[in-house]
């Protein structure tokens, strides 16, 4: 190994890479190059970054995709079993030949210029840090951030629970949540969390590489990315979201949205779930959490998720490439909200600086691409005191992109690429 750049750049050390793939295979693809293609930005060495990709019994046509990854220098395991998405990243752990920092990462992932490098540096900047997270977007154009996610508790659990029922309690949550985005959204300097989305993390070599399981396979989906959370906290390593790291996250490309979640996704939440409960939450507070799910059980229908008033309905979008229009309600500097529930308590979002009231709005190509086919809520915000101008209502009806953006081929091993 030459050990001039490590010299030169003491925060760029041998990195490993775990993506778990799940019948994403193209993205997988794409992924992994543009990390390959980061790490070169970088100065580093192609044998330096130990790249694995493991595959969770896709069962369909990712076969061609893992021979060509294979390939192109990337070790690829192949599960006979879905091992869930712990049980993966510790499965690809193991055979892990390096000894630094550890990245685990969704295949619906791209790495645009300069991502990798502000990462690595921000974690080597501080030893007490255990883990850091890049910004996340759904399209490649970065116009259509990825909502800021927090340490789920018992407790918040319980305030979203009673707020299908209580309207005010619904507003209360929102407005919190809007504040939190619109933050995050603006923010240029890294941030402390006390949770980081597991789509995409860098973890220490102090903590991946310690006694205990970097992810807990107990979790078969979701909820793990939590579980580390609470881990690093409890043994006083921070966790940073490093804003100047822009990552493409398509989102949701293996379990699906709507209905497609509504099957063993959803299966795999609810037992993430009980087991995160069982091990963070207090008795008292888990009996309360069932109280309120139980609560809202015996509730009639018509009394819970009540859609609010003052929400203009856009039509459906149904040809490929039509997409939302509309006239902006105000002027200045605003944020377009997007959720998927009427009572945004979660929401991706858009910047739109320096507008003008009556101008001519379009959703951007780019990201609209993206969107699963639904319905979708849209509300524009002012983006310093959270005022809501408009409120709006969609159906997008063509369907999202399916192809993964465009990628340069790995250099391959026997020209001094990467090593399997």
């Amino acid at each position: 190994m030459n050990p001039v750049p490590h010299l030169l750049r003491p925060w760029l050390q041998p990195l490993t890479a775990i993506v778990v793939n799940y019948k994403s295979g193209g993205f997988a693809l794409s992924c992994l190059r543009s990390l390959q293609m980061e790490w070169a930005r970088c100065g580093g060495e192609p044998r330096d970054l130990e790249m694995i990709l493991v595959d969770n019994a896709s069962n369909d046509d990712s076969d061609r995709w893992l021979d060509t990854i294979e390939r192109e220098g990337v070790r690829v395991l192949r599960s006979g079993t879905n091992l869930g998405y712990a049980g993966a990243v510790e499965w690809g752990l193991e055979h892990s030949q390096q000894e630094g920092p550890v990245m685990f990462l969704n295949p619906d992932l791209f790495f645009l210029p300069g991502s990798l490098q502000s990462l690595l540096c921000h974690l080597a900047s501080d030893p007490a840090l255990g883990a850091v997270a890049p910004r996340t977007f759904v399209d490649e154009d970065a116009h259509l951030h990825l909502p800021p996610i927090t340490l789920p508790t018992a407790w918040e659990e319980c305030l979203g629970t009673l707020g299908r029922v209580v309207p005010s309690l619904s507003r209360l949550l929102a407005r919190r949540q809007s504040r939190l985005a619109r933050d995050h959204w603006s923010a240029w300097r890294p941030q402390p969390a006390d949770m980081l989305s597991g789509a995409c993390v860098l973890v220490s070599a102090e903590m991946a590489r310690g006694d205990e399981p970097l992810l807990d396979a107990a979790y078969p989906l979701y909820y793990e990315d939590a579980d580390l959370c609470q881990r690093l906290a409890e043994r006083t390593m921070h966790m940073d979201w490093v804003p100047a790291a822009r990552v493409v996250h398509h989102w949701s490309r293996s379990a699906g949205a709507g209905s497609a979640f509504e099957g063993q996704p959803r299966e795999f939440w609810n037992r993430s779930r009980q087991v995160y409960m069982e091990r963070w939450a207090s008795a008292s507070m888990r009996w309360t959490l069932s109280w309120c799910e139980r609560l809202i059980a015996r509730m009639p229908a018509a009394l819970l998720d009540r859609i609010p008033r003052g929400i203009e309905s856009l039509g459906s979008q149904e040809q490929e490439g039509e997409r939302v229009e509309l006239t902006l309600p105000a002027g200045g500097d605003l944020y377009m909200e997007l959720s998927m529930t009427p009572h945004f308590t979660l929401c991706a979002g858009i910047a739109i600086r320096g507008a003008e009231p009556g101008e001519s709005w379009s959703f951007p190509a780019s990201a609209w691409d993206w969107l699963f086919p639904g319905t979708y809520y849209m509300r524009a915000v002012d983006s310093e005191s959270g005022a809501v101008h408009a409120t709006w209502t969609f159906n997008k009806v063509a369907p999202a992109r399916s192809q993964a953006l465009p990628s340069e081929p790995f250099q391959p091993a026997s020209q001094g690429g990467l090593t399997a």
